[in-house]
């Protein structure tokens, strides 16, 4: 009787102690990745990187007319730490075309092959970051809700830079 009380309480321990020790984003289902990330040619030195599931919201009100929307989902999200921002590229404006924002992302290979590109809407990158100073770290989190994992699962490499309108700088 006596080791069996024992023995509970070891077994008790040892689970506790195991799930104490995980990281918060392992403990939330994040998956650890290890991608070089650049931004065109400079390295944003990364230290710390994962993919998890997260749930988003939209929503749109308009109280002068009486209605309003929204919807949810969840997607998985590229988050990472880096020292340094996106570089920031301009592109001309064009009338009656998307101008809005956005982070062109270019899938590599080990071998420095391109393996794809995308355009994904700025809206869809959160980047937080200490505003009193200039420099990192920056805390981003990239909706990777058009790209597929499979594309994910061949990459070693990816490049972003951050497309804005002439009219919009």
């Amino acid at each position: 009787m006596i080791n069996r009380s024992i023995s509970l309480i070891v077994i008790q321990l040892f689970v506790v102690n195991i799930l104490v020790a995980q990281d918060l984003n392992e403990a939330l289902g994040g998956v650890k990745t290890d991608f070089q990330i650049f931004s065109g040619t400079v390295d944003l030195n990364v230290s710390d990187q994962m993919i998890i599931l997260k749930a988003k919201k939209r929503r749109e009100a308009d109280f002068s007319f009486g209605y309003g929307w929204g919807y949810g989902y969840q997607s998985y999200h590229l988050e990472f730490i880096a020292d340094k921002y996106f570089k920031v590229e301009t592109f001309e404006h064009r009338r009656g075309g998307n101008n809005a924002s956005r982070l062109e992302v270019i899938f590599y290979d080990s071998n420095n092959n391109i393996l794809a590109s995308s355009f994904i809407p700025f809206d869809n990158v959160l980047v937080f970051s200490n505003p009193s100073i200039n420099v990192g770290p920056f805390f981003y989190s990239i909706d990777l809700i058009d790209i597929p994992i499979v594309l994910l699962n061949k990459t070693s490499k990816i490049s972003m830079i951050k497309k804005v309108s002439s009219k919009n700088q």
